[in-house]
């Protein structure tokens, strides 16, 4: 896929461009990371998470048309750089503190304002997850359908086993009622509160395909280191 068909599939909650964005993109991401030495000793577990943080924070920036991708290859180089942006932010919380790894932090953040996401900003988003989590899991099934999958509400009511669509509708109005009741703080009024859903939702479900491709990636290598010691016992 090209960047723009990839910009395309991720303002349309496409699988298909995240898919391949992870079967494409990570592992050279990876390799990246894992040989810039300023970013410290990252292990394989810390990269998967960065990884992971960096696409949510690709798929927001690109949602709210921050980004301008005017050559092919340029949104390879945008993750890679938020990536780095990520890992200093880990590698900061997890060394000592050193004259040296400061000064390389606030460089990579001067060099990198365009993909920092402020500190609140950040709080805020990490506090809407877990009301999100929290909801009862036919209320999720249900708002990832319909925020995600951008299902209409009689293919909801069908999926889900309810009457009709206006029955997937007043489920959809309570579980809303749900998440501003326990988000209250933080919801100013009803637009507000539908924009904090959508993009709880939008973070669940890609953190969700991201995980499902870590598992399928590591059962393929684990199938297939399984097969070549059957082969070498013959």
């Amino acid at each position: 896929m090209t960047d723009q068909q990839l910009l395309i599939g991720i303002m349309q909650n496409d699988e298909r461009a995240w898919k391949h964005i992870c079967r494409n993109m990570k592992p050279g991401f990876a390799s990246i990371l894992g040989q810039t030495s300023s970013l410290g000793n990252l292990t394989n577990e810390d990269i998967e998470d960065i990884f992971q943080e960096s696409c949510v924070v690709l798929m927001q920036k690109i949602k709210s048309g921050a980004v301008a991708i005017t050559r092919e290859g340029a949104l390879f180089s945008y993750l890679v750089q938020i990536g780095k942006f990520t890992a200093s932010n880990l590698s900061r919380k997890k060394s000592p503190i050193a004259d040296n790894l400061v000064t390389i932090t606030d460089n990579l953040h001067k060099e990198c304002e365009d993909i920092s996401v402020d500190e609140k900003q950040r709080s805020q988003e990490e506090f809407l997850d877990r009301v999100f989590d929290s909801l009862p899991s036919d209320c999720k099934t249900l708002l990832k359908h319909f925020y995600w999958g951008h299902k209409p509400m009689d293919q909801i009511a069908s999926i889900l086993g309810m009457r009709n669509a206006d029955s997937a509708k007043t489920k959809k109005n309570k579980c809303m009622n749900k998440f501003k009741d326990i988000a209250a703080k933080l919801i100013e009024n009803d637009e507000f509160a539908e924009e904090a859903v959508r993009a709880a939702v939008e973070r669940a479900a890609l953190k969700e395909l991201l995980e499902d491709e870590r598992f399928n990636a590591e059962n393929g290598i684990c199938m297939a280191a399984l097969n070549v010691d059957e082969d070498t016992d013959e």
